[in-house]
């Protein structure tokens, strides 16, 4: 996987409303080096029940990263 495939998989998980991402593949903890990515806690719930989830997130240099790379599609302006 590449960097810009990994960016985009957060990019995605973003937009999609599903944060935070999750994953243990080695790319995200060198993004997280990068500074493209951060941590990011979310709990659900309150008292015994609640539930927290931890993943990644994109920081405003990987959102820029990841957005100054992609290609416009056919027939559209950059």
């Amino acid at each position: 996987m590449t960097e810009h495939q990994a960016l985009e998989n957060v990019y995605a998980a973003e937009v999609e409303n599903r944060l935070p991402f999750q994953s243990k593949a080695a790319i995200y903890k060198r993004l997280r080096e990068y500074g493209l990515v951060q941590d990011m806690e979310l709990v659900l719930g309150s008292g015994w029940s609640a539930v927290t989830v931890r993943g990644y997130q994109l920081t405003h240099a990987g959102r820029l990263t990841y957005c100054l790379n992609c290609e416009a599609p056919e027939g559209e302006m950059p």
